[in-house]
């Protein structure tokens, strides 16, 4: 209780109360869309709701003009003229500028500043990639590569397709996980560069996708955790893709990642897997894709678990968007 420092101190009393009211509501509205970094920690950790006005684009077209308070967009794609990755053994690798070079300037010049997620694929070999030739295995034709129902190459690292072109599982094991690790760091290195704020990274969900190796879901986590450690360690924002398919994953993952961004939850029933995030207070940045569900009943169940959903195309572009929470 708060005594009085003159007669009539009730008016003090209920003026330190409004103070306190007026304060909690300016916090209240300051998280709703404000990309701002939560107090305590060096990078970004969205609370539920925080960033409802948000996109993902990781393919063409591309359309930015739409301000949000976060984009997803393809680390290569916003890689900048002159950029470089670099490596232990000293080889640099030229990367070519990509559709949106220099995007992440011109995004961050906005007022209010966004936020900027950089995706990359940490568990996937892209054949695509200027990095490709790094992963043991690598050939210079994708066809010469084998595939299901063909073993992988003795000593490669690279499995069968992910279902997207051009792309095969890697092998996660911790016990070849070595071989390849440093690709990946550098592309980190990269998005810390770049000035990403944060990194979408992919491809981390092998287990029940037939990826060639015999990897377990012990595989499975411990590569999440290494890849979140290795992104934190460069002050990025990292988030827990996918994996959530796989019970108990998320609640054995939550500690490590800072938010979590789901593909078809509402499709396939799993997105109260994902509450755990929720409960922790961290943001899931759920998707599901229209021509798959119906966009009003995955919203629906997306707000259902106080998600920040949408529902795209797929792979999400520009094309399509609609936004689940108000």
């Amino acid at each position: 209780m708060i005594e009085p420092f003159f007669k009539g101190g009730g008016v003090i009393r209920r003026f330190i109360g409004f103070v306190i009211l007026v304060a909690a509501a300016l916090v209240g509205c300051a998280q709703e869309d404000d990309p701002a970094p939560r107090t305590g920690s060096s990078w970004w950790r969205p609370a539920p709701g925080q960033v409802s006005d948000w996109d993902w684009q990781i393919d063409q077209p591309y359309d930015l003009s739409a301000r949000r308070a976060m984009y997803d967009l393809d680390l290569f794609d916003l890689a900048p003229a002159g950029s470089r990755l670099r490596y232990p053994d000293g080889e640099v690798i030229e990367v070519p500028a990509g559709p949106l070079a220099h995007m992440v300037e011109s995004l961050h010049a906005r007022t209010p500043r966004p936020i900027v997620i950089c995706y990359v694929d940490t568990g996937a070999y892209e054949h695509y990639r200027p990095d490709a030739h790094r992963f043991p295995g690598h050939r210079k034709r994708v066809a010469a590569l084998p595939n299901r129902p063909r073993p992988p190459a003795p000593g490669s690292v690279i499995g069968w397709d992910t279902g997207w072109d051009g792309e095969r599982w890697l092998d996660i094991r911790a016990s070849s996980r070595g071989a390849f690790a440093e690709v990946i760091w550098a592309r980190l290195d990269l998005a810390k560069r770049m000035g990403c704020d944060g990194v979408e990274p992919d491809q981390n969900n092998p287990l029940g996708n037939d990826p060639g190796f015999a990897i377990t879901l012990a595989d499975q986590h411990s590569w999440y955790r290494e890849v979140a450690t290795q992104a934190h360690a460069r002050g990025l924002s990292v988030g827990m893709k996918n994996g959530h398919d796989q019970p108990g994953s998320a609640a054995a993952l939550v500690d490590v990642f800072d938010w979590a961004l789901p593909e078809e939850c509402a499709e396939f029933d799993e997105c109260a897997e994902l509450d755990v995030f929720i409960d922790r207070g961290k943001a899931v940045f759920a998707v599901d894709y229209k021509g798959s569900v119906d966009p009003a009943a995955a919203c629906r169940l997306h707000r259902t678990h106080n998600f920040d959903g949408l529902v795209k195309d797929e792979p999400p572009t520009a094309a399509y968007r609609t936004r689940c929470r108000n």
